[in-house]
């Protein structure tokens, strides 16, 4: 280990003395506590166990096992295993192919998925109906206040609208939406799966390697980097909460962090379900897929195939109406 160069990393930045000083008073709190690290075999949850480790904390990291997990990351968790990091996997309770039959395909983005879902679940008629205002449709539709306002562009926020993703609500209205629709996909295989096994072991602590810089939906859940049990049976510390890219980047190479090949040599951004719709660069990860992990490629054609289709469908028709 680079200890000495983690020292003088650490005592000559504000973000990474601030990081330090978080770490120790978290882990001092529950020194009595079970603690478990959420492990993806993504970058930031890997620079999370190290920054642990040269703080002199080793918890038990957990991973997820979706079915859908690049070859190169399960190479990646044999690799940290190697280096003395002790990462349990669990199982899905509900796979993906299995979460996609019985609640609906993922499409465009998470919060797409779930409005739309909303939609079907109470027949709404997007061709038929979708030209109506947002008083029409709840005297139509009611119970749907929510998704209709989503639908009409009412919200305050404009990142809470359809027109977010410019044309989708035209797309829609001429073409309909001849498929169920569905942001559960991560439920079964993630959610349950996690929400089980802090339950059965008694865990208090989570930690997660989310970074406020990184952006979407997950990282603008939370704003600071301890959220307190609540709605959860467990509380949740993000070490690397206030990390912007550049400070990721130097903690990685001066501390000669390896990461997955999925990085280094195919070249990715992100990890995770290999060929999730949800990702907005899911073409050139496909190719990837095509290139690195020709296995994968079917698979992943038969599960996601409809998603693909009308994802690609959409944004033809959106560059048309430029």
């Amino acid at each position: 280990m680079n200890t000495e160069k983690y020292k003088k990393l650490r005592d000559s930045n504000l973000t990474f003395l601030d990081a330090s000083a978080k770490i120790q008073s978290v882990f001092h709190e529950y020194k009595d506590k079970k603690i478990r690290v959420a492990y993806s075999g993504g970058s930031d949850s890997d620079t999370s166990l190290w920054i642990l480790r040269y703080e002199e904390f080793n918890p038990i990291a957990v991973m997820y096992d979706t079915g859908l997990e690049y070859a190169a990351t399960w190479n990646h968790v044999d690799y940290m295993r190697g280096q003395g990091f002790n990462i349990e996997v669990i199982k899905a309770k509900r796979p993906i192919p299995t979460s996609q039959n019985k609640y609906g395909h993922a499409f465009i983005s998470k919060q797409v998925a779930e409005m739309l879902e909303r939609l079907q679940h109470h027949n709404f008629d997007f061709q038929k109906d979708g030209n109506l205002s947002f008083d029409e449709l709840m005297y139509k539709y009611p119970n749907t206040r929510s998704a209709m306002r989503w639908w009409t562009n009412t919200h305050k926020a404009r990142a809470n609208n359809i027109s977010w993703n410019k044309n989708l609500k035209e797309f829609l209205i001429e073409y309909g939406l001849p498929f169920k629709v569905s942001g559960k996909c991560c439920d079964g295989a993630k959610k349950l799966p996690i929400k089980e096994y802090t339950k059965e072991n008694d865990i208090n602590l989570m930690i997660l390697g989310i970074r406020k810089s990184e952006g979407g939906r997950r990282a603008s859940t939370y704003k600071n980097c301890f959220v307190p049990k609540r709605s959860y049976t467990y509380s949740m510390f993000f070490p690397l909460f206030w990390f912007k890219n550049e400070e990721k980047r130097l903690f990685d190479e001066t501390l000669e962090i390896k990461h997955s090949d999925a990085y280094e040599v195919y070249g990715l951004k992100r990890t995770g379900c290999a060929g999730c719709p949800f990702g907005r660069n899911f073409e050139e990860e496909l190719q990837v897929i095509k290139k690195f992990e020709p296995r994968l490629d079917k698979g992943i054609g038969n599960i996601f195939g409809k998603a693909y289709e009308w994802t690609r469908k959409y944004k033809e028709f959106s560059k048309e109406k430029i």
